[in-house]
């Protein structure tokens, strides 16, 4: 199993943490946020990840290779007109036609997210807070047993659920996701779109099944955000 960290953002309503460092290393207690993630995914003995780097690669590449030398980064240097889909299609090459986790660099979670979404018995799945409704994050509609719509824009009466923005694609998943994202940013040159869009495109094709949430998560966009987090994840 491969992974692959989205972590090119600015993260400019983090200002003025973000004044001089990308949003991947903003801390909560003291921990940044990637460094929590590589560990989650570590502890769970995936161990082949890729980071796509964007604002201020240097120094997260600094950071993540004082502890991890052996990550696999890739430089985004078009991060400031381009979204996460455009991040995906980076690592395309790398990852393959192979099973792969994907999540954001912004998600502050415990490792048994990681573990529950392994263990799940889907090859496609979304790690879903069932029942939860945030009004600026993914939601996901699920009909007969299988998620038929990923979106910002579902409805509180719609959605089964909140996306975390992790997520677990399996060697077909990967091939359908990856030539999707390729129509958008090659043919159509659409590169400010989320990697969602790609996503929700291709689930009439295969199916994605939502994994239960367990264990605590925070995406963090905001000051506001970032206190909670530290609230939640309090040792």
């Amino acid at each position: 199993m491969k992974a692959l960290i989205l972590a090119a953002g600015m993260g400019t309503r983090l200002a003025p943490l973000t004044d001089n460092c990308p949003k991947a290393l903003v801390k909560v207690n003291g921990e940044s946020i990637i460094l929590k993630q590589i560990q989650n995914l570590y502890d769970n003995d995936v161990r082949d990840i890729t980071v796509i780097a964007g604002y201020k690669a240097e120094l997260l590449q600094e950071t993540v290779f004082n502890k991890y030398p052996e990550i696999n980064i890739i430089s985004s240097v078009d991060y400031a007109v381009t979204n996460n889909m455009y991040s995906a299609y980076l690592a395309r090459k790398i990852i393959g036609d192979e099973e792969f986790l994907m999540m954001n660099a912004d998600v502050f979670c415990d490792a048994s997210v990681v573990s529950g979404l392994l263990d799940f018995d889907a090859p496609n799945a979304i790690v879903t807070e069932i029942g939860n409704y945030i009004d600026e994050s993914m939601k996901v509609i699920q009909r007969d047993g299988r998620i038929v719509r990923i979106a910002k824009t579902i409805t509180k009466e719609e959605a089964f659920g909140v996306s975390i923005d992790i997520y677990k694609f399996s060697r077909e998943g990967a091939r359908v996701f990856f030539g999707k994202c390729a129509e958008y940013i090659e043919e159509k040159k659409e590169l400010k779109l989320w990697s969602e869009v790609a996503l929700n495109d291709i689930l009439s094709e295969v199916v994605f099944k939502a994994c239960p949430l367990v264990g605590r998560w925070i995406e963090i966009d905001n000051h506001d955000d970032l206190s909670d987090a530290e609230k939640l994840f309090a040792k």
